[in-house]
């Protein structure tokens, strides 16, 4: 029976040591794009903002729809009138209740209330501005949630090529590790034949230790890069993320039209626009409040001496004009205050409008210099694997030192690295040109 249980502890130990592999998930971008829009966290609280502003809508159909309530009201009392008053609203007055010794000390009396009141608004012009001054803050406040989107889209974009190109580089280092390492082994062959030194013995292990340094660091860069694009999409952030589209792709230079830039009609700038109306509708809903309201009312009651009783019953129904004249310039400072919050709007406008129009421009000098540095950084990485080559060949035949074959090799991996950035760099700026233009565009 030990024996037994021995063996399943150690089974189960056996079986807890065993590594469990993170879920791996093959995402192209447009599948990335599709996931971010559903899941990220940003974009969910944009579309709760969203939900916010219509609900702040909603209420303003007060001024439209009528107002009910009921009440149900128990008193206990002896106070000469109101003694009175209730027997009337219970209708049961009598002769002898008119007895001064009575009506001046009448004994205690129960009366309970059941009413009704209805409340309908019927001419509130200041309510009506400040509909369409909400209405247009819905509009606005969908615009700006779907800026968010188009953000996190861009966010995206950067993090799934970013994800790319720090497996690149993993590639890049390893390679440069395996001929850091091959080198060293030549290195020793030749030392134990006598046609090297220990010195480069010691030079090409230091080269090997830094080589695996830099890729420990760039795989590091690769499980961060993971983590943040899995953020974006609102997966589990040990779930690791294959990229099927590649980086590694020729380019073709983009031209911008300056016909198809309009910034104005980018969700954002729109989003500005609405929430000038609604500065527009609240100017006009505080000069509003000087004209007079308009409302009905109605009430149905029943009164008895029982709880919930409905012996008696009566109504009374009415409207009511008013007209708030003089209020100590409180109407007349909200109205100026009103126009200065829409003046201060419509300025920042202006000033936001200008600010886009210069990322735009700048976005395409950017664009025009990250192709450019794509052609150089590629000149340069096949003029170091082409020096690279000779050196080697060199090198295999003892005529190049161990320190300039790792130092070409180093400069080698350095290009390459340097290429793929400059390919990464040039679809960044494409991606901030979506952004600003708010469109998609083919290369």
């Amino acid at each position: 029976m030990l024996k037994e249980k021995t063996t399943i502890l150690l089974f189960i130990l056996l079986i807890w040591q065993i590594p469990v592999k993170s879920q791996t998930r093959t995402l192209s971008l447009s599948e990335a794009l599709n996931l971010s829009d559903e899941n990220n966290l940003n974009t969910k609280s944009a579309g709760a903002r969203l939900e916010a502003a219509k609900a702040s809508y909603r209420m303003t159909n007060s001024i439209f729809l009528p107002g009910l309530s009921v009440s149900h009201t128990g008193i206990s009392t002896n106070d000469p009138l109101s003694s009175f008053g209730f027997k009337l609203k219970q209708e049961i007055v009598q002769q002898v209740d008119f007895n001064p010794a009575i009506l001046n000390d009448p004994d205690n009396i129960e009366n309970y209330n059941t009413r009704l009141e209805l409340q309908q608004p019927i001419l509130n012009l200041d309510g009506i501005y400040a509909r369409k001054a909400a209405k247009n803050q819905v509009e606005a406040v969908s615009l700006q949630a779907n800026r968010v989107k188009e953000s996190i889209r861009f966010e995206v974009k950067k993090a799934y090529y970013m994800l790319e190109l720090a497996g690149s580089s993993v590639k890049v280092l390893e390679q440069s590790v395996k001929v850091a390492e091959d080198a060293l082994k030549l290195t020793k062959d030749n030392e134990e034949q006598g046609f090297a030194k220990y010195a480069d013995v010691l030079e090409a292990t230091v080269r090997v230790d830094d080589r695996k340094n830099q890729l420990l660091e760039a795989k590091n860069r690769l499980k961060s890069a993971n983590e943040f694009l899995a953020h974006l999409l609102g997966l589990n952030l040990s779930e690791t993320i294959e990229t099927t589209d590649s980086l590694i792709q020729p380019p073709v230079q983009l031209y911008v039209d300056n016909n198809i830039v309009n910034i104005e009609n980018r969700s954002d700038i729109k989003a500005y626009q609405k929430q000038i109306e609604a500065g527009e509708n609240m100017v006009k809903s505080q000069k509003m409040k000087f004209i007079p309201r308009l409302n009905a009312f109605g009430s149905y009651e029943m009164n008895d001496h029982k709880l919930l009783g409905t012996a008696a019953n009566n109504y009374m129904v009415g409207a009511s004009l008013s007209w708030n004249i003089f209020s100590g310039y409180k109407n007349a400072g909200a109205v100026q205050k009103a126009n200065a919050q829409l003046n201060e709007a419509r300025l920042n406008y202006q000033d936001y409008l200008s600010q886009s129009q210069i990322q735009i421009n700048s976005t395409k000098r950017k664009v025009e210099l990250k192709y450019n540095q794509i052609k150089s950084s590629k000149l340069a990485k096949e003029q170091a694997q082409e020096s690279l080559r000779i050196r080697t060949d060199r090198y295999r035949q003892g005529l190049e030192k161990t320190t300039d074959l790792l130092m070409a090799e180093a400069l080698t991996s350095r290009k390459k690295l340097e290429y793929i950035q400059s390919i990464y760099n040039y679809r960044q700026s494409i991606f901030e040109m979506e952004l600003l233009l708010e469109k998609d565009i083919n290369e």
